[in-house]
């Protein structure tokens, strides 16, 4: 089992079990206090039934559930924060579908390390109000409605694209989203539970989706992973593009519509967002990797706009507090409409490559101690990452899932990042021995 503030994910009855999804539950519920809990769901096939192990431990706590079904994680974390109420989303995001996992949602935001160590401590005594809470279904989510009124309905009247659903929870979304946008549709794996690829479309080759883009004569082909939150894009091409690129291009054009200055994104991410932002005059502001870190730096730095290129993921605070990838799709395929395809090209783009290296990560942190003497300027945020000549930089940090490390660099070609890349993986084996 794998828990972190991103989430709980593993296998059920293998290393997650009922047992376990009913305690991180009844202590949500306990640190939550009263009232009401929003609830939901992707479309693996072990949802229902970690569902229904979620809503009877928190209403065993007292607690009133409403449970929305099928709908993406970004939809939910949109509830919760109209609402102002506390969620829980049954799903292992990217992972393959064999996982399943749980998300915790307080006011629209993923919740503090100090909840999540309370909800995955040793279950708390039974209240005495066991068997009072309540169980209803919620009519439909709001958040296809709230991204038509913030975007404009027919706003992307004319821009064909290719859906590829995964599917997942975008199923939810998409093509009424799109459609009410005034898109034309075409559609691949748009059978909920049915995952005709790798449910990561950042780390599938999207082959499919390239072929309908050049087949149908699409402007543009959008991926989505099992919960809705991560976004890869096909151009008209029926090039895949990177999830830095498709992040640079989502920030470029809210940094033209909002007149915000400040972004704040993950250390691994592009520095073609330092080049578009430092051409408005604005600021860049780097967390540690992670959703949760990114959030939290843009409540320190007073930022609207972040997010992380690595997992494809914009966020948008005036909306959203988490990756929200409908969000980022209609931002881009405004973008065409207004600007046509010359739009693909209108960002600077970079070349990353990213390697494992199979030490530990107290082995890992020696070798980073040994490159900070050396690198007296390295950026030691998350790791150690250093700035080499030539626009490339290297990161080096402890995977937060396994116990190795994971080495990523950006170069302005293919070639150099990959060199780059295995070159520093060698140094850490070398210094951690």
């Amino acid at each position: 089992m794998i828990a972190s503030l991103s989430g709980i994910r593993g296998i059920l009855n293998a290393d997650l079990t009922i047992e376990d999804v009913a305690r991180f539950a009844s202590n949500f519920a306990r640190e939550t206090g009263s009232g009401e809990i929003l609830l939901a769901r992707d479309t693996r096939r072990t949802g229902p039934a970690i569902s229904r192990a979620v809503a009877a431990s928190m209403m065993s706590r007292g607690r009133n559930v409403l449970d929305y079904g099928t709908i993406s994680t970004p939809a939910l974390f949109r509830e919760s924060r109209v609402g102002d109420r506390p969620a829980v989303m049954v799903t292992a995001s990217h992972n393959e579908p064999e996982f399943n996992g749980l998300k915790f949602i307080i006011g629209g935001k993923g919740i503090t390390k100090q909840t999540f160590e309370a909800v995955t401590g040793p279950v708390a005594s039974q209240p005495e109000a066991f068997g009072a809470g309540t169980f209803r279904h919620a009519m439909k989510s709001a958040y296809v409605e709230d991204l038509v009124q913030r975007f404009g309905r027919g706003c992307c009247e004319g821009i064909r694209v290719a859906l590829d659903l995964g599917g997942g929870a975008a199923i939810a979304h998409a093509s009424k989203l799109l459609g009410a946008l005034g898109c034309e549709l075409d559609t691949l794996n748009g059978v909920a539970g049915v995952f005709g690829r790798r449910v990561d479309p950042i780390a599938d080759d999207l082959t499919a989706l390239r072929t309908l883009v050049k087949r149908k004569g699409c402007d543009i082909g959008l991926g989505f992973d099992c919960d809705g939150d991560r976004l890869a894009v096909v151009d008209a091409s029926g090039r895949k593009r990177s999830g830095d690129f498709m992040l640079t291009l989502a920030i470029s054009e809210l940094l033209e519509e909002t007149g915000e200055r400040k972004v704040v994104v993950s250390l691994d991410t592009t520095q073609a967002i330092d080049d578009i932002v430092r051409k408005v005059g604005g600021r860049v502001f780097r967390s540690k990797v992670g959703e949760a870190n990114v959030v939290g730096a843009m409540g320190e730095a007073g930022a609207r706009l972040g997010g992380e290129g690595s997992s494809g993921g914009l966020i948008d605070g005036e909306f959203n507090y988490c990756r929200d990838s409908m969000l980022a799709a209609v931002v881009i395929i405004r973008a065409l409409r207004k600007k046509g395809r010359k739009v693909y090209g209108s960002v600077p783009t970079y070349h990353q490559k990213r390697v494992t290296v199979s030490i530990s990560k107290s082995k890992g942190q020696r070798a980073f101690r040994a490159l900070a003497s050396k690198y007296r300027d390295a950026d030691k945020t998350d790791g150690i990452k250093i700035m080499l000549p030539g626009k490339s930089w290297v990161l080096m940090r402890a995977s937060g899932t396994e116990d190795l490390v994971r080495v990523s660099a950006e170069a302005e070609t293919d070639r150099e990042a990959l060199k780059n890349a295995n070159a520093y993986a060698s140094k850490l084996v070398e210094l951690s021995r």
